[in-house]
């Protein structure tokens, strides 16, 4: 993590290489309490290859939402891939904790 001014906190990479096994879900709801609750960030936000819909849809399940497209940052092998800015606020957070 990277914790930016103005209480933001930058999500740089997580890599899990065991999938279905919940490990990524269980590594976003601690990485969300640590922020909101212990750092007591005001936002917390991530980006995700565009392609990465397994990512994408975990993080949208855990409440992050998709603020904007970096269209064709990344130069990969494959050609130029973009990257989806996402984030969740402390509020947003909060209310979910509440449901």
């Amino acid at each position: 993590m990277n914790l930016c001014g103005f209480r933001n906190i930058e999500l740089k990479r997580i890599v899990i290489t065991e999938k279905s096994k919940g490990f990524g879900r269980s590594a976003i709801k601690i990485v969300k309490q640590y922020a909101f609750e212990q750092l007591h960030t005001h936002r917390l936000w991530l980006d995700v290859i565009e392609k990465n819909s397994r990512a994408k849809s975990l993080y949208e399940s855990e409440g992050f939402c998709v603020e904007g497209v970096l269209r064709e940052c990344l130069k990969t092998t494959n050609g130029y891939q973009s990257l989806i800015w996402m984030s969740i606020l402390a509020q947003e957070y909060r209310t979910r904790l509440s449901c």
